[in-house]
């Protein structure tokens, strides 16, 4: 059963996944999962801490994180890779995706903002 917060995270996929070439069309004639299902989603840290870390993922400011490896089994993020970034309140606000990985025993991912490029985050129905 879906939640409200799924709902938020599907609607908010809607909007933004054409700005990584996902079209709606693809969903009509057969598209592939990926497009179709939204990819992963997080906050830096929780509440307070999460929004200004948003803030800056928004204003272009921040563009990479970090966190030790031993935190991500097998699975370390790879370049491509998206995701979606959530607010405090686990609303999602941003889709970002992974440009660069550098692994030693705390991992380095870089990344780009993908959606919203400018402004404020658009409302989702």
């Amino acid at each position: 059963m879906a939640t409200d917060a799924d709902d938020r995270i599907t609607a908010f996929w809607q909007a933004a996944r054409g700005h990584v070439g996902f079209g709606k069309m693809e969903s009509i004639v057969g598209g592939s999962p990926l497009d179709v299902v939204p990819p992963p989603s997080f906050s830096f840290g929780e509440g307070e801490e999460a929004d200004a870390l948003l803030t800056e993922v928004l204003a272009g400011s921040r563009t990479s994180t970090s966190a030790p490896r031993d935190e991500f089994g097998d699975e370390l993020p790879r370049v491509g890779d998206l995701a979606i970034v959530l607010d405090g309140a686990g609303e999602p606000r941003a889709l970002i995706r992974t440009t660069e990985i550098e692994s030693g025993t705390e991992v380095v991912e870089r990344f780009e903002l993908v959606y919203p490029t400018s402004g404020p985050t658009p409302a989702v129905d």
